[in-house]
Parts: structure tokens; C-alpha cells; sequence
């Protein structure tokens, strides 16, 4: 099943070629947890968000889900 990633600040280093928004296939049941090893980002200082919501490493994808990953910002 197809789904769409988008990658900001530090990870668009993680990004398949020049781009930072695209399009990967997955197999059905595959988790988010299961996108950080494909593309060996670390969860721990990670935003991940699908269609708009926060979620977590478990969470499972539908078709064509949209997959918005950022690092988190820390301040003071």
C-alpha cells in the first residue's frame, strides 16, 4: 500500500533522493515503528504526526495515509 512522507528540519537527510515529501510503498500492517528502521531515524527526538495527528510508534497505517515527521524543538 502506498502512503506519503514528509520530512522537515534535520531528517530530510533520511529522504529517498534530492526531495523531502514522497511516496514509499509499505506492506499492509506495517507500523510506524517499522518507518524509523526503514529509514533509520530515531524515534526518541522525533514528531511524528499521520493525517494531521501526533501518534505513536505503534500506530498502524492505512492507504494512503500521510506521514509528517520533524525533529522536536527544544527552548528555554
Amino acid at each position: 500500500m502506498y502512503i506519503n512522507v514528509k520530512l522537515y528540519g534535520d531528517l530530510k537527510t533520511h529522504a529517498l533522493g534530492d526531495k523531502n515529501q514522497f511516496e514509499i510503498i509499505i506492506d499492509p500492517g506495517a507500523t510506524l515503528e517499522n518507518i524509523f528502521r526503514l529509514f533509520a531515524i530515531s524515534e526518541e527526538n522525533c514528531v511524528s504526526l499521520i493525517n494531521g495527528r501526533r501518534v505513536n510508534k505503534e500506530v498502524y497505517f492505512k492507504e494512503k495515509d500521510t506521514l509528517v515527521l520533524f525533529p522536536q524543538i527544544c527552548g528555554g
